[in-house]
């Protein structure tokens, strides 16, 4: 039997092909962009997406870091090779990109400032390693901006999550953002401000928006 892991890896290999270019690729990037805006990416030093798919956020991170390299991880081997194919050699020095699993982010401790995980914690077995893990390399003054579905937010969203459950075997659940608070706490983070949540119709080409966006530190 395949473990979860690698039932994410499948599907997400599935998909990689035409990730960047399905019918709400553009919903995906707008929504990474509202994350990376909290984030303070020209004075800090590194850059990391978790769950990087074909590593849009990492090459337009890349263009704004003054220090350290711009990087992405995912457990899908197949949007780690588009995400480098989509990288233009000039660009290759300042940017990285690896397959990794959440639970095991393979750099050293501190080294990042700037870490985001957009639209994959749902996906996670075990968000709090996954959240510990993303506490470990992160530098101290360092922030963390999560964007996910949240059941609570739409009831759309809930009714998707009901779904996806028994029919897509990487799918775990949407958190709600109680919920998202106890997984954030238990993984020792701290929430900066507030949990900002965005309920929307016929949103870039997605017909429900239910979200919830976090800023973490340590």
């Amino acid at each position: 039997m395949k473990s979860h892991s690698q039932q994410a890896a499948n599907r997400f290999d599935q998909w990689a092909d035409s990730y960047s270019e399905d019918r709400i690729s553009s919903w995906f990037t707008f929504y990474q962009s509202i994350a990376m805006s909290k984030l303070n990416l020209t004075e800090g030093h590194g850059f990391l997406d978790v769950g990087c798919g074909t590593g849009w956020a990492v090459r337009k991170a890349a263009k704004q870091l003054k220090f350290g390299k711009s990087c992405g991880i995912d457990i899908s081997p197949k949007m780690i090779e588009n995400a480098l194919a989509q990288t233009p050699d000039a660009e290759n020095q300042n940017i990285e990109f690896q397959v990794g699993n959440s639970e095991a982010i393979p750099y050293p401790d501190e080294s990042f400032s700037s870490i985001i995980c957009t639209f994959s914690i749902h996906h996670y077995q075990n968000p709090v390693r996954a959240l510990s893990e993303m506490k470990r390399v992160l530098k101290q003054d360092g922030s963390i901006v999560i964007l996910d579905s949240a059941r609570d937010v739409s009831f759309a969203i809930w009714l998707q999550d009901r779904g996806r459950r028994y029919f897509e075997e990487s799918h775990v659940k949407y958190y709600t953002t109680k919920e998202m608070k106890a997984l954030v706490t238990e993984a020792q983070l701290k929430i900066f401000g507030d949990i900002i949540t965005i309920n929307k119709f016929m949103d870039h080409k997605k017909v429900f928006t239910g979200l919830m966006l976090l800023k973490c530190r340590k």
